[in-house]
């Protein structure tokens, strides 16, 4: 029952970004997502707590359109994200970090990428970006149950925010249109995955 709650929020809240009509109840739906994916869920680990309380933070401010908005929830997602990481590198095992050079040139040269193209707000857009990506680089460390589940949401994170840096940086109207479309169920397939692959690996 749990898990269709979370699920039935994710898709509410999915086709509330999605559909213009129906942007008025995103307060309630985007609001809700987290602690429902934390009754789902509830984190026994500090570390993903911090992410989840890091992300809720980051929702509710990016429930905003304006520079200010964007930069708050910058910060409340890079908060947690090192709160991810560092939960997943308690779960990181000796020869299991060959991924992470490779994954973490990637995000600097996405990173470089997109802080051209935020002008004003490059460099925190930069250091987030980097940010995620050592997240990645931590998930794909992580080893035992639930390991692979923790890399598919690692990796969805960073799918998300890449179309959510496109479709506000980069893309014209109506092409970003379509890219954040996809902004939030890959989000909230993220959130899943990283939450209930980690709880698996303590169970």
């Amino acid at each position: 029952m749990k898990k269709q709650a979370y699920a039935v929020a994710a898709i509410a809240d999915s086709i509330a970004a999605a559909v213009r009509g129906a942007r008025s109840v995103r307060p309630v739906t985007k609001t809700a997502l987290m602690p429902v994916l934390a009754v789902t869920s509830p984190p026994r680990d500090a570390g993903m707590a911090v992410g989840l309380a890091g992300s809720w933070l980051g929702d509710v401010a990016l429930l905003g359109d304006s520079d200010r908005a964007f930069r708050t929830g910058l910060f409340s997602f890079l908060v947690a994200h090192v709160g991810y990481t560092a939960a997943l590198a308690r779960r990181s095992s000796p020869g299991s970090r060959k991924a992470v050079v490779p994954i973490v040139a990637a995000s600097a040269a996405g990173a470089a990428v997109f802080a051209r193209a935020a002008g004003p707000l490059g460099k925190p857009v930069g250091l987030y970006a980097l940010t995620l990506g050592t997240m990645v680089a931590a998930a794909s460390t992580a080893r035992g149950p639930g390991a692979r589940r923790v890399l598919g949401g690692a990796a969805l994170f960073a799918v998300s925010d890449a179309l959510l840096g496109a479709s506000r940086f980069v893309l014209g109207e109506r092409a970003a249109r379509v890219a954040s479309a996809g902004v939030m169920p890959t989000y909230a397939a993220a959130q899943w995955l990283l939450h209930t692959g980690f709880d698996k690996s303590n169970g």
